[in-house]
């Protein structure tokens, strides 16, 4: 081989491992968002759709009254496991792409899993002084609980549709840094907390989680985030200081 076919050669390997390393974790406008704002609506329509279930359930006496105000566990992981289903579906379905890559589920790296995994601790920790502070009382978590939803299933669906779904098309439309806010805003109404000062503090965690799933381009940061937060608001009531 000439000198001149090894140097093209050389030149294109650099070119290929940055190629592969780019795929493996791709930025959020780099990344392949296939989806738009149709597929968030049949997203939504199938959640609207789960709860005229629920409560026609209800009425032909099939649930108590009372699981829609005080879910047991089960009834949430059905919930959950059906909302994801659901956003899995509708991705895949319509575009017969791959879903979970796309949607920002890559290995994020060491130093991101560290501030996702601190992060949410550090906001864990004022929050808690606050709600002991402000006089409020926290519902009380049980271990299996947390272990389920609030470490697992909770953070995973909904770091996959706020995080990994709706942030990257908010941010095609109208900018990163609005689309970080607008999808901690839609998050903090989903939660639909009592008081502004509670707003305040949904608001400021998913912005959070939004912003560490931009710079580290990986939504398992995010989730990883949001499951220290809320481990660690459960060892915060564990501990009596709130």
């Amino acid at each position: 081989m000439s000198p001149v076919a090894c140097q093209h050669s050389n030149s294109r390997r650099p070119m290929e491992s940055h190629k592969i390393r780019s795929d493996r974790h791709p930025t959020l406008h780099t990344q392949q968002t296939y989806w738009g704002y149709e597929d968030i609506g049949l997203f939504f329509f199938s959640s609207v759709f789960l709860g005229v279930l629920l409560r026609s359930a209800v009425r032909l006496r099939l649930l108590n009254p009372s699981s829609l105000n005080q879910p047991t566990l089960m009834l949430q992981v059905v919930v959950l496991l059906y909302l994801m289903a659901c956003l899995y579906t509708i991705l895949k379905l319509r575009y017969r792409r791959h879903v979970w890559r796309a949607l920002g589920w890559t290995r994020p790296s060491l130093g991101f899993g560290v501030i996702g995994l601190f992060g949410g601790a550090a906001l864990g920790v004022p929050v808690t002084l606050f709600v002991r502070w402000a006089g409020w009382l926290m519902p009380p978590i049980r271990l299996l609980d947390l272990a389920v939803l609030g470490a697992l299933l909770g953070p995973v669906l909904e770091e996959s549709f706020f995080r990994g779904c709706l942030l990257p098309v908010l941010a095609r439309t109208a900018g990163v840094p609005v689309a970080i806010g607008l999808s901690a805003v839609l998050f903090t109404a989903l939660h639909k907390p009592p008081t502004l000062a509670q707003w305040l503090c949904f608001t400021a965690t998913g912005a959070a989680y939004g912003w560490i799933r931009v710079k580290s381009r990986s939504t398992t940061a995010a989730m990883l985030m949001h499951s220290a937060y809320n481990v660690t608001l459960f060892l915060c009531q564990v501990a009596r200081l709130c």
